[in-house]
């Protein structure tokens, strides 16, 4: 096939873009990427997506790299979703090399990481759980937009999901540090506890709240109406007790501003309207 049959049967989607993977895939897939990487973004979009399939992961990895700074956003994406897969085929050779990607001055690269780290999440393989969170330790303090946001999505849809005791676990342990970045970050994670976890997730934000940074104390104002979305009795009655109390007080305040009444008469919105018919 010709770069430009190649770039069109991806063009077409559906079975058309399977088949072409399937092709490439049986022929030079660096060679390919080498040649699809100038072209405009859905060839690097390709480029990224086949290199998932490489039988040498460490090479790779050195496109795949090139691609999560790439300035497609869809790009990026397909690039840490490919490293995640060459992750879950291939852990041991993987995982040293996104180890060093932490400390990459470019905080797209970072921010791979974590997208990686949530693509790799899998509840049938428990031992790859402590890897993947040790991955993601030295991130929670990174101040980038990139990483945080990254962090905020992989813990609520991918770690919480595979993993939700380890994970809380991690988080709890997590919740003693003095990094008040790392702080933000259990906060924000626990705002998307499963609900059972919900009156867990409380007792941990309790210790959290008492840290008089603003910068934490509104990540926990926030968790908290999040948490008042699946679990509304229990916040309630946290609240109710945080009112009384001249340390967490204000962030009762704040968080009840945000809920409204419903949450602080512990009874949601629907459930009112019912008993009201």
């Amino acid at each position: 096939m010709t770069h430009e049959q190649v770039l069109e049967a991806w063009r077409r989607g559906g079975a058309s873009r399977d088949r072409v993977l399937v092709k490439l895939s049986q022929e030079d897939v660096l060679g390919w990427a080498t040649r699809l990487l100038p072209g405009p973004a859905e060839s690097r979009r390709l480029a990224a997506t086949l290199l998932s399939r490489s039988p040498h992961p460490e090479d790779a990895l050195t496109f795949l790299q090139r691609l999560a700074t790439d300035g497609d956003r869809h790009t990026r994406d397909a690039a840490a979703h490919a490293a995640g897969g060459l992750l879950i085929q291939h852990f041991d050779e993987v995982y040293p090399i996104l180890g060093a990607w932490r400390t990459d001055s470019n905080p797209l690269v970072r921010r791979a990481v974590v997208l990686i780290a949530g693509v790799a999440a899998d509840p049938l393989r428990l031992d790859r759980v402590g890897p993947l969170l040790r991955l993601l330790d030295p991130l929670l303090t990174d101040r980038a937009v990139e990483v945080r946001s990254a962090l905020e999505g992989v813990f609520s849809h991918a770690l919480f999901a595979a993993y939700p005791d380890d994970t809380f676990e991690c988080l709890t342990c997590w919740s003693a540090s003095h990094d008040e970045q790392v702080l933000w970050h259990v906060a924000t994670a626990l705002a998307g506890a499963p609900s059972p976890m919900a009156r867990r997730a409380l007792i941990v934000l309790r210790r959290v709240a008492l840290d008089e940074r603003r910068y934490v104390r509104g990540a926990v104002a926030r968790a908290l109406v999040r948490l008042a979305v699946t679990c509304p009795d229990a916040v309630a009655g946290e609240l109710r007790r945080w009112l009384e109390d001249p340390e967490r007080g204000s962030i009762a305040r704040e968080a009840l501003g945000r809920i409204g009444e419903e949450v602080a008469g512990s009874k949601p919105v629907a459930a009112r309207s019912r008993s009201a018919g």
